[in-house]
């Protein structure tokens, strides 16, 4: 029987959110997920924009966090 369950690899261990349901001891594949940014790149944050949009520009500290665009 295959079970999927989420967990972090952390300091050289994975922690698991959930304990397999009926499973001790099993052989397990790993696969590493590519993480998201939770920021802006220096070069989005430092854009000076042009002076046609100066209004945008006054609003960079209210900009969401790249990975909240997702529930969008």
């Amino acid at each position: 029987m295959l079970q999927t369950i989420e967990g972090i690899y952390r300091n050289g261990k994975i922690e698991l959110t959930e304990m397999p349901q009926g499973i001790t001891e099993s052989r397990v594949f790993v696969t590493f997920l590519e993480t998201k940014s939770t920021t802006w790149s220096e070069m989005i944050m430092q854009h000076q924009g042009v002076a046609e949009s100066i209004i945008f520009e006054s609003y960079r500290d209210e900009l969401l966090s790249p990975n909240s665009l997702s529930s969008f």
